[in-house]
């Protein structure tokens, strides 16, 4: 095995047939490259490999394997040049042709060309004013710093919940100077329960995109958790533990399912989770009643716990996730009965910073955290709808 230094790669997107017999003449430079061919030249603009995210490599005919991480991808595209412009021609003449009718029209035409003329003009931009924006456009995304210009901050300074709910969800450490500092989560799974999730979760460490893709289609997991599925890392023991962390958020999600309607329905967890851990979130996230109907004891989730358990889940989700979480495939996982604007007070209330990145909303934990204000008696009041007077 054998490491190169420097490879190029040209692709025809409109000519994929194009060999290298039907290359006459080749240019190479660091940012482009001009193919000519019998009947065209193409160019192409470097893509350099960072950019790429991969490492090229093939195997000689005498068998020993080459790779490298410095190569250039060319988009080759043909040249506007070689083709014919009369139809450009065509095209000008016939916007003459439009201007000149446009003139006779209002010096010449009825009173409703006259206002269809005027109309046309007051909502045409020229050229040159066009040109100058866009210009001013480039520039200041020029001069944006990658954040600003592909996330939007969401105001995350103002709390939206009240006392009472606000006990229920885990205060963060503000003085935390990583973000694994900012909860503990022993509080949510420590290494007891750990070692429990240790000999359930093989099949999730040992499961292939195949057998991922199958559970993501039959709903035996939801989405997100497949999705974590698929970063779990190479290192085995680091792979176990996250395997583990995996499974107990799927656990906390069907939970979390089954307690839409304060009562739990059916069986709070699947079969397959440990005794133990079903005891734990029982007496962590429900109360126990008795029926006074049936004389039999059934377990109650209230609102407070119930948002006590979101937090959670968004917790573990901070540390499965790496301390980014797309909130969007999260609410999608625990159903219609969260609000998408619920999750992102939540993360927020624990100190994650709300971004848009392409339409998704997206919870980062970073250090140090600024912590949240709560709302005035004013803005709460103008969000209450008010009471006719008579």
């Amino acid at each position: 095995m054998s490491n190169t230094d420097s490879f190029a790669i040209v692709h025809f997107p409109q000519n994929p047939k194009i060999t290298a017999e039907d290359m006459v003449d080749i240019q190479f430079n660091t940012t482009t490259t001009n193919i000519k061919t019998a009947d065209l030249t193409y160019e192409g603009h470097a893509t350099k490999s960072s950019d790429l995210c991969g490492i090229l490599g093939f195997v000689d005919d005498q068998g020993h394997i080459h790779l490298s991480s410095n190569f250039h991808l060319y988009t080759m595209r043909p040249k506007l040049t070689d083709f014919n412009i009369k139809l450009d021609d065509q095209n000008i003449n016939n916007e003459d042709n439009k201007l000149n009718r446009t003139d006779l029209d209002e010096k010449f035409g009825t009173e409703k060309k006259r206002r269809s003329v005027h109309s046309k003009k007051r909502n045409t931009i020229e050229v040159n004013v066009l040109e100058t924006a866009v210009s001013a456009a480039r520039e200041q995304v020029r001069h944006t710093n990658n954040e600003q210009l592909n996330e939007t901050i969401i105001n995350n300074n103002i709390s939206s919940f009240n006392d009472d709910e606000q006990m229920a969800i885990p205060k963060p450490n503000y003085d935390a100077q990583k973000p694994e500092d900012v909860f503990v989560l022993d509080d949510i799974l420590n290494e007891n329960d750990l070692l429990l999730l240790n000999d359930k979760c093989s099949q999730i460490v040992d499961a292939s995109k195949e057998d991922i893709q199958r559970w993501s289609k039959e709903g035996t997991y939801t989405a997100f958790v497949c999705d974590q599925m698929k970063k779990l890392p190479t290192d085995h023991t680091e792979r176990v533990k996250c395997a583990s962390k995996i499974l107990y958020l799927h656990y906390l999600i069907a939970f979390f399912k089954r307690s839409m309607f304060k009562r739990l329905s059916g069986k709070p967890f699947p079969d397959d989770a440990p005794r133990a851990l079903q005891d734990k979130a029982l007496r962590t996230y429900a109360i126990a009643n008795i029926n006074e109907r049936t004389r039999k004891q059934d377990n109650t989730v209230p609102p407070r716990l119930r948002l006590k358990l979101t937090a959670h889940i968004c917790i573990l989700a901070l540390y499965i996730c790496r301390f980014t979480v797309d909130i969007d495939n999260l609410r999608l996982s625990l159903g219609s009965s969260i609000a998408l604007s619920k999750l992102q007070d939540i993360f927020t209330e624990l100190g994650c910073k709300i971004i848009k990145v392409a339409n998704t909303s997206v919870a980062t934990l970073e250090t140090p955290i600024n912590k949240p204000k709560l709302k005035d008696a004013l803005s709460l009041k103008s969000n209450r709808k008010r009471k006719r007077t008579t």
